[in-house]
């Protein structure tokens, strides 16, 4: 049952207030009937009459209703719109973005039209962008690149500033707010493109409107073979199905500020930007690489018992595990292994460390009784490196 009421008695008070509950959840105003007494001079919060409701983190609080994600954290299981990760396993990124923005997945004429949108759009690069990415030194850090990309798309478009066109241009616009969507997205795309093949000195090949999306991504980035130049398919392949698994995952720090920038009735780009702020932190996009460069540090298998221990008396943190959503195994995490046995991954060495941690790990009683195991990003790096994409590159890609 989801429906009801809390029944709640004031102690301080004596009185008794009842709180609806709405699909299994309570609205947090309700709770602003419930007032200290006021001859109480005594209390540290003198300007909060009303009762707070406090949670650091936003650890159990629901802050919009979406029907795009289901996850049983105690199954282990994940749902996208009611799909299993096995039912979107092949989806292609038009398909999944279908799902995401339209509720369904596209038909064979929605998927090409889509198509044709986003390879359009990609194709039309203000000049001030790319000199923007090709005036970083091409050994910086990609994600200032891209920001800085990004931004430069915001500002050769005002008009697209509702701050600048005079207040809200997208609310109640259904046609302006699909037509932004697709600019958001072949904009992400083009700067991601520009920003690898900026640090690589390598040529930038621009968008093809006979390609999918992921087929233009890979362009962009130079992602193809050496070669020949063409387009490497069971990479292609590969990426595409580790898209299915990357679709969404709750109220994650980079979507909690993306919806707080967009409340204000800012440009979607702007807010697509303030995501990647919240997203590049080590507890966030940034998880991969951190998890990576503690892995690199410990060089072989023998070593983690003691970063195990070192965790354990808290004098370090341990990436890759741990998931706020999960108190059993990360359902994403045996699609990535099979993705790495595809890949051939197992060369890197590694990912022999990687094992041995979760090994050890998910057998010691610390992380047991704390309902600890390995998440996606333990894995996950070493999918995009045996896709030949550095660990540093990996928060720009996975805020697609």
């Amino acid at each position: 049952m989801s429906e009801g009421k809390l029944l709640v008695r004031d102690s301080r008070s004596g009185r008794e207030y009842e709180i609806p509950i709405k699909k299994n959840s309570v609205a947090a105003v309700d709770f602003k009937q419930i007032r200290s007494p006021e001859v109480d001079q005594t209390r540290d919060d003198k300007g909060s009459i009303s009762l707070k409701v406090y949670d650091p983190g936003l650890a159990n609080t629901a802050i919009i209703e979406s029907d795009l994600l289901s996850i049983d954290a105690e199954k282990g299981t994940l749902l996208f719109r009611g799909y299993s990760i096995d039912q979107l396993w092949g989806s292609s990124f038009e398909d999944v973005l279908h799902l995401m923005v339209w509720e369904t997945l596209p038909s064979t004429s929605q998927r090409k039209s889509l198509q044709r949108e986003l390879s359009t759009a990609m194709s039309d690069i203000p000049s001030e962008v790319i000199k923007v990415i090709y005036a970083f030194p091409k050994s910086a850090p990609p994600f200032p690149m891209i920001v800085a990309g990004l931004s430069a798309y915001v500002a050769n478009k005002p008009q697209e500033i509702p701050a600048m066109a005079g207040g809200n241009i997208y609310h109640g616009n259904l046609q302006r707010v699909n037509e932004a969507i697709i600019r958001v997205i072949a904009a992400w795309a083009v700067v991601i493109g520009l920003s690898t093949c900026h640090r690589r000195g390598s040529k930038f090949v621009p968008a093809s409107p006979n390609q999918t999306f992921y087929e233009n991504l890979f362009t962009m980035m130079g992602h193809v073979n050496e070669i020949t130049g063409n387009l490497e398919r069971k990479k292609l392949q590969c990426f595409q199905r580790f898209g299915a698994l990357s679709i969404d995952h709750g109220m994650a720090n980079s979507t909690f500020a993306m919806l707080v920038t967009s409340s204000t009735l800012a440009d979607p780009l702007s807010a697509l930007i303030s995501a990647l702020a919240a997203a590049y932190g080590p507890l966030h996009f940034g998880a991969p690489e951190s998890a990576y460069r503690v892995m690199s540090q410990l060089g072989k298998p023998e070593n983690v018992p003691s970063l195990i221990e070192e965790v354990k008396r808290g004098e370090r943190r341990l990436f890759g595990y741990g998931h706020r959503s999960y108190r059993t195994d990360d359902p994403r995490i045996r699609p990535i292994q099979i993705l790495l046995d595809e890949l051939g991954a197992a060369s890197n060495p590694l990912l022999a460390v990687a094992r041995e941690i979760d090994r050890i790990a998910s057998n010691d009683e610390y992380f047991k009784s704390r309902g600890l195991h390995a998440n996606a990003d333990l894995y996950g790096v070493f999918f995009y490196i045996a896709m030949s994409v550095a660990p540093h590159v990996n928060a720009g890609i996975m805020s697609r």
